[in-house]
C-alpha cells in the first residue's frame, strides 16, 4: 500500500510539472515592431530622428544607393550631391517586420551650380558673359564696401561702352567638379583691363581698344588651370576714387566684406586683370552675378580702385 501512494504522489508530481512547463510554452508573443522616422536638413547634412519599439534591427536605405545597419539611434547623413532622395528603415524582429520612410530634397550648394556633377555635367559645366543689361546689377564705380546684389552704379552697363569687343563676350569657361577649369577665348583675345596689358607689356589687340580702361587682350591661357570658391572674410588694399575727379582724385583705403564668397581662378575668369579674385554676388541655375577688381591708378598700379560688375550665364 505504501508503495501504491508513493507511485501515485510521483504521478501527481510529474503532472504537476508538465502542466506548469505547458503554461510557460503558452506566453503571450513578442509584439510586432513598429517605427517612425522625423528628417530634418542641413544642406546637404539630413539629421534623422528615430522612434522605435520592439525591433531588433535596423536596416538603411537612403536613397543614393548607400544603405547602413544603425542600431536604430538618431543619427545624421551627408549628402554628396543635390537631388530628390526616399529615406526609409525596416526594422525586424522575430514575429515580424515594419517600415517607414519620408523624402528629401536636397538644393544644390554654389558649387555644384557653378560645376554641376560628374553625373550631371561629367565634362565641366560652360559659363558665358552675358550681354544683356541687368538694371542695377550691372555697371562700374568705385570699389565699396557697401557691396550688394543691387545697387547705383557711376556708370550703368558697363557693356556697351565695349564697342567692338562682341567677339569676345563668346569665350567659354568650364569649371568641373573637380576643381579643373578649361578656357577657350575665342580668337585667342581675352578681356582684360588696361593696366594688365601695360604691365605684362601685352600690346591690345588690333582694333580692340575698347574703353574705359577695357581691351581685347591677345593671350593663352593655362591647359590645366583650376578654381576654388570660398566663403571667407575679404580685407584688401584698395584707392579710392573721387567719382568727380576720376583718374586724379583718389585716395587710398581698405576694401572689407565679411562672409562673402569669392571665386579664386588659378588663371583668370571672364575679365583678365591685376587681381584675379572674383566676388560673386548672386549665383543660381540661371545667372550668375560677379564684380571685378579693375586696377586704373597709374601711381598704384597694383592696387585695384575700380569695380566692375557682370553677369554670367551658363551655355545652352
Amino acid at each position: 500500500m505504501r508503495k501504491l501512494l508513493v507511485f501515485c504522489s510521483m504521478v501527481a508530481m510529474a503532472a504537476l510539472v508538465a502542466l506548469n512547463l505547458n503554461s510557460c510554452s503558452s506566453d503571450d508573443p513578442i509584439p510586432m515592431p513598429t517605427v517612425k522616422i522625423d528628417v530634418q536638413k542641413d544642406g546637404h547634412k539630413v539629421i534623422i530622428a528615430v522612434q522605435a519599439t520592439d525591433a531588433t534591427s535596423f536596416s538603411w536605405n537612403y536613397g543614393n544607393g548607400e544603405t547602413s545597419t544603425n542600431n536604430g539611434t538618431s543619427h545624421e547623413y551627408e549628402y554628396e550631391y543635390s537631388g530628390t532622395y526616399t529615406i526609409s528603415v525596416t526594422v525586424t524582429n522575430e514575429s515580424g517586420s515594419a517600415s517607414d520612410s519620408e523624402e528629401v530634397i536636397i538644393d544644390p550648394e554654389p558649387v555644384e551650380i557653378l560645376s554641376g556633377t560628374p553625373q550631371s555635367h561629367p565634362n565641366g559645366k560652360t559659363w558665358l558673359l552675358d550681354p544683356t543689361y541687368y538694371p542695377g546689377k550691372n555697371g562700374a564705380g568705385p570699389i565699396i564696401p557697401a557691396l550688394t546684389v543691387t545697387q547705383d552704379f557711376l556708370m550703368d552697363n558697363i557693356l556697351e561702352l565695349l564697342l567692338g569687343l562682341g567677339t569676345e563676350y563668346d569665350n567659354e569657361f568650364t569649371f568641373k567638379y573637380d576643381g579643373s577649369l578649361m578656357i577657350d577665348n575665342k580668337n585667342a583675345i581675352s578681356l582684360g583691363s588696361a593696366m594688365y596689358a601695360g604691365i605684362n607689356q601685352i600690346a591690345p589687340a588690333p582694333g580692340l581698344e575698347g574703353g574705359m580702361g577695357l581691351m581685347g587682350i591677345p593671350y593663352t591661357p593655362a591647359a590645366n588651370g583650376t578654381w576654388e570658391l570660398k566663403v571667407e572674410d575679404v580685407n584688401m588694399d584698395v584707392v579710392i576714387e573721387d567719382p568727380n575727379d576720376l583718374g586724379a582724385g583718389w585716395t587710398e583705403g581698405t576694401f572689407e566684406k565679411a562672409d562673402q564668397m569669392i571665386l579664386v581662378p588659378s588663371d583668370y575668369f571672364g575679365f583678365l586683370g591685376v587681381t584675379k579674385t572674383v566676388l560673386i554676388k548672386e549665383i543660381t541655375s540661371e545667372y550668375m552675378h560677379v564684380m571685378f577688381f579693375m586696377h586704373g591708378v597709374v601711381e598704384v598700379p597694383m592696387k585695384p580702385s575700380t569695380a566692375i560688375h557682370v553677369t554670367f550665364v551658363p551655355k545652352q
